[in-house]
């Protein structure tokens, strides 16, 4: 077994250094002519070891734009593919490590990036209101499995935080620690301060398509009365003839809900 895997380290090692010499456009040309790539690349240049493409084009996604690359060549030793990845999408820059291993898994490190809140509410194609602030994401570990939900562990910084439905929000700063359980399931723990309302509680992500949500809001003293009578009001209303959200006799309100994704809007 071990000879089998140094001799598909060495093959791998070898071709790669030959192809390193070659401009990567005609590399990413041939793959496309004799695979089905997920991505569409546009403006390729440099070369295998550092280079960098215009734009990518991955169906139903939005672009990725002035990518950049550099590949370390200590991980053909193990049998993997590593780069550092530059890009920008919508203008938000992002930067991370991805890693490819010879049996095709695919993985990622120290992703991280700040997002303008209006470009992050089109990102999630949020279907209510309107958000506003910074949001700092932190994603130490990624691995994308061939079914169901990514393996995360990292934390989402909202700073500034507002939500605007009826009236305006201040939220302050929301921080949201993300990551799998035993279950494979992605718990975030939600939690914020210096805002109108506290926020405590935990959303879960059972699968792609239905959450589980455990999660209590307080207004806080500084909360208008517009604020307060509005929250009533969502308290009042009702989703496939369930409570949105239900007051406690602490003056608190209570989000205990499950179902799908598709229900609401996302």
């Amino acid at each position: 077994m071990k000879k089998r895997y140094y001799i598909l380290t060495a093959v791998i090692s070898y071709l790669f250094f030959t192809l390193s010499n070659i401009p990567a456009e005609k590399i990413i040309s041939l793959a496309e002519e004799y695979t089905q790539l997920p991505v569409k690349l546009y403006g390729v240049h440099g070369s295998l070891w550092n280079g960098g493409a215009d734009k990518a084009i991955l169906q139903g996604q939005p672009s990725i734009d002035n990518i950049e690359w550099s590949i370390n060549p200590a991980m053909l030793l193990l049998a993997q593919l590593n780069a550092e990845v530059k890009a920008s999408i919508k203008n938000q820059n992002i930067i991370g490590n991805i890693n490819i291993s010879v049996g095709g898994s695919i993985t990622a490190s120290d992703i991280r990036t700040r997002i303008d809140a209006a470009v992050m509410q089109e990102l999630i194609q949020m279907p209510l209101g309107e958000l506003d602030g910074i949001f700092n994401v932190d994603i130490k570990s990624l691995e994308i499995k061939q079914e169901g939900l990514p393996i995360i562990n990292g934390e989402l910084a909202w700073e500034n935080a507002k939500l605007t439905l009826l009236d305006t929000v201040d939220l302050g700063s929301i921080n949201l620690l993300i990551e799998s359980d035993e279950n494979d399931q992605l718990v975030s723990s939600i939690s914020n301060t210096k805002g109108q309302l506290s926020l405590k509680g935990k959303v879960i992500l059972e699968t792609l398509n239905t959450y589980n949500i455990n999660f209590r809001m307080i207004p806080n003293a500084n909360a208008t009365e517009n604020i307060r009578q509005s929250i009533d009001m969502l308290a009042k209303q009702k989703i496939s003839g369930r409570s949105i959200m239900k007051r406690q006799n602490d003056g608190s309100y209570l989000i205990k809900r499950k179902g799908s994704l598709r229900d609401l809007g996302l």
